[in-house]
C-alpha cells in the first residue's frame, strides 16, 4: 500500500496537539442536551444569533436552530437561510426536487422507493455523497423538519474531527490508511440497465484544496462498498465503525420538531426508525452544498 503520512492533514505533530486540545475543550463545555438556537425569521437573521450559529458550527461542527413554523411553510426561504452562512452551491442529487433541494418522507412508488432515505427505515452512519469526488464533495448541508413522524426517526450528529481525534488517538496509523485516496470506492449505480454514476473512489480524511480543512467521506453500509482490502485498512474500519458505535460522549442525539432544523459542515449522521400516521406524515428539507459555512 502507498505510504502516506498522517501528519499532513494537520501540519506538524506539535500543530496538531494544539488544535487536538482545543477541540476537546470545546467538547467539555458542551451541554449534555444541545438546545436548537432561536431565530425569528430566516430571511435576514439578527447578527447575534448568526453569530451563535457560526461559534457553534465552528465549535462542534453543527448547530442546531429554531423557527417559527409559519415562516416556512414552503422551501424558498431555505435557499436564503443559507446564503447568510456562505451557502451558494447546491448539489442537485439524483432524487432531489426541480429547486435541488430534496423532500425526504416515505415514498411508495417511482424511483425514489429503491432508495433507504425515502422510507422509514433506520440509516447508518455516513456524511452526505460519500459517493461524490473532487470537485463535488459535500461540504456543508441544512436538515430541516417540516413534520416530524408521528413516532421516532431521532437523528445522531457526530463532528467528523472528533471522529479524525478518536481514531487517530487510538492508532495513528490508522489515519494514514484511511487517507489513502481509493480507499473507498462506490460501485456503480445503475438502473433498468442505465449507468446513472460509474464507479467513484476515495480516501475518507483528506485536506481540503482550498480551505486545507479535514474533510471527510464515510459510510458505515457494509453492501456495495469495496475497502482496500490490507490489514491495516481493514483494522482502521472497523475501529472506526466501534468509534461510531460506542462514542456516547462526543454524539447528540435530537429528535427535530417542526421548524427546527441542523446547519453543519456534513457532520456525521445517523437516523432511527420511524412510523408515520394518518395525523402525522414525517417530511424534512435536505439542502446539499458544495461550500463550507462561513462567516461571508
Amino acid at each position: 500500500m502507498e505510504t502516506f503520512n498522517h501528519q499532513d492533514l494537520f501540519g506538524s505533530q506539535s500543530q496538531y496537539l494544539a488544535w487536538r486540545e482545543q477541540k476537546l475543550k470545546w467538547l467539555e463545555q458542551r451541554p449534555e442536551v444541545v438546545e436548537p438556537i432561536q431565530l425569528d425569521t430566516a430571511a435576514r437573521i439578527q447578527p447575534a444569533a448568526r453569530q451563535s450559529i457560526l461559534d457553534t458550527v465552528n465549535r462542534f461542527g453543527f448547530a442546531l436552530y429554531a423557527l417559527p413554523e409559519s415562516l416556512v411553510a414552503d422551501k424558498r426561504w431555505l435557499l436564503q437561510f443559507g446564503q447568510q452562512f456562505g451557502l451558494n452551491r447546491l448539489d442537485s442529487n439524483l432524487c432531489a426536487d426541480e429547486d435541488s433541494i430534496t423532500s425526504l418522507r416515505v415514498v411508495a412508488s417511482g424511483q425514489r422507493k429503491t432508495y433507504i432515505p425515502y422510507s422509514n427505515r433506520p440509516i447508518n452512519w455516513h456524511t452526505d455523497g460519500y459517493y461524490n469526488q473532487e470537485p463535488q464533495n459535500i461540504r456543508a448541508f441544512i436538515l430541516h423538519c417540516v413534520s416530524p413522524a408521528a413516532t421516532g426517526g431521532e437523528n445522531g450528529l457526530m463532528d467528523p474531527e472528533l471522529a479524525y481525534i478518536r481514531l487517530r488517538d487510538t492508532h495513528p496509523d490508522y489515519v494514514r490508511a484511511l487517507a489513502h485516496p481509493h480507499v473507498m470506492s462506490i460501485p456503480p449505480n445503475t438502473e433498468g440497465g442505465t449507468e446513472i454514476r460509474g464507479w467513484t473512489a476515495g480516501p475518507v480524511f483528506s485536506r481540503d484544496p482550498k480551505t486545507q480543512r479535514l474533510h471527510m467521506r464515510y459510510t458505515a453500509r457494509q453492501r456495495n462498498i469495496k475497502w482496500l482490502e490490507d490489514p491495516l485498512t481493514q483494522e482502521a474500519v472497523a475501529c472506526l465503525r466501534e468509534i461510531l458505535h460506542d462514542a456516547n460522549r462526543d454524539i447528540v442525539w435530537h429528535r427535530l420538531k417542526a421548524g427546527e432544523g441542523v446547519l453543519s459542515n456534513n457532520a456525521l449522521h445517523c437516523r432511527k426508525g420511524f412510523d408515520d400516521s394518518k395525523e402525522r406524515q414525517r417530511l424534512y428539507y435536505r439542502a446539499r452544498y458544495y461550500d463550507w459555512i462561513t462567516a461571508e
